[in-house]
């Protein structure tokens, strides 16, 4: 198979080591894979393809995305961008080609258990979705190592977070009920964030409460609301103080390895399933690098079994087919997911 892999950042350089089987081209003008083609992402020719992996930065992502399914090319699409990805639904179908979005770990992992859920509790009362991509311990002032974009990450303190309450979708502060945790690593506190994407259509009618929470270290929730309350956060002004913040934050790396925690808990009456994943460093890789690119590789082994248009991962987690072959393919790179079922009964 021939795979054009488009963007060679942290999870691309994973993406690309673990598709070594593969004939691969990298697209990266920073070269960040072996032998990376240095050329706009946007203008790459797609010609003699079977599968274009999009490992791109959100602000470019959707065109990339776009470009590679009018081509007729199937696309496995890690990253993050603010458009919705069944506005892609027509351009994929048309020219027949596949595209599953948001297949990383959270979006991602997190909504093929989601769907796996679902499917196997049927409409659910409840459903929750927390993670974290956290260091080892607490660092620094705020407990945390700023690893990726500081002004992606003040937008998960700020911008609100879509939740699902009692069937309607509802905005709500992303600061507000937090909750503390128990995880294999210790006690964290968990925050709104918004995360759920597709999963507030696929799963519209089918739970009556939903919601995603990222994960930290306790006491970092307190600090940043205070530096939100401060102004510290705010992009009104000139300059915006928010990006003197980041900045800042961008200085709060620390040599600590890193860790993935997920947890997805849904409830339908007297009947709980859970499911839960700890992902640590291995083989010079992040858990972050590993946790994400896990399941973009896994990804391969079922999109070409997929109807034309676009299939979010959810839909995935509730085939009985193709849920137990991803889930195969992560365990391989040592991403392991335990389940756990509790059924009340009264004696």
């Amino acid at each position: 198979m021939r795979v054009l892999l488009l963007g060679c950042g942290n999870i691309g350089r994973y993406i690309y080591a673990m598709l070594s089987k593969h004939e691969v081209v990298a697209v990266d003008k920073a070269g960040g894979c072996p032998g990376a083609l240095s050329q706009d992402a946007l203008e790459v020719p797609l010609g003699g393809y079977d599968l274009v992996i999009n490992a791109l930065p959100g602000a470019i992502s959707f065109k990339a995305s776009k470009r590679a399914l009018e081509a007729g090319l199937d696309v496995i699409d890690v990253s993050f961008y603010p458009e919705d990805p069944f506005a892609l639904h027509e351009v994929a179908a048309k020219a027949g080609a596949r595209y599953i979005p948001d297949a990383g770990v959270a979006p991602g992992l997190s909504n093929m258990l989601a769907g796996r859920a679902v499917a196997e509790l049927g409409d659910v009362d409840e459903l929750g979705i927390y993670v974290g991509g956290i260091p080892e311990r607490p660092v620094g002032p705020l407990g945390y190592s700023v690893t990726w974009s500081p002004v992606d990450l003040i937008e998960e303190y700020t911008r609100p977070a879509r939740v699902l309450k009692d069937g309607v979708v509802t905005a709500v502060d992303p600061l507000s009920e937090v909750e503390t945790v128990p995880s294999p690593v210790g006690t964290l506190e968990a925050f709104y964030s918004d995360g759920l994407r597709t999963l507030l259509k696929t799963l519209a009618g089918r739970a009556k409460t939903m919601y995603e929470k990222t994960l930290r270290w306790p006491s970092h929730v307190e600090k940043m609301r205070l530096l939100r309350e401060l102004g510290f956060l705010s992009d009104q002004g000139d300059p915006p103080p928010r990006f003197i913040t980041a900045k800042l934050l961008s200085r709060l790396k620390f040599d600590v390895p890193d860790l993935v925690y997920l947890k997805v808990v849904a409830a339908k009456g007297e009947k709980r399933v859970q499911y839960e994943t700890l992902v640590k460093p291995r083989g010079g890789w992040t858990a972050m690098q590993i946790a994400t690119g896990s399941v973009a590789v896994a990804m391969q082994y079922v999109i070409k079994d997929l109807d034309p248009g676009v299939t979010p991962p959810e839909y995935i987690g509730m085939s009985t087919k193709l849920f137990p072959r991803v889930i195969s393919a992560i365990k391989q790179q040592g991403v392991r997911i335990a389940q756990e079922v509790v059924t009340r009964t009264e004696l």
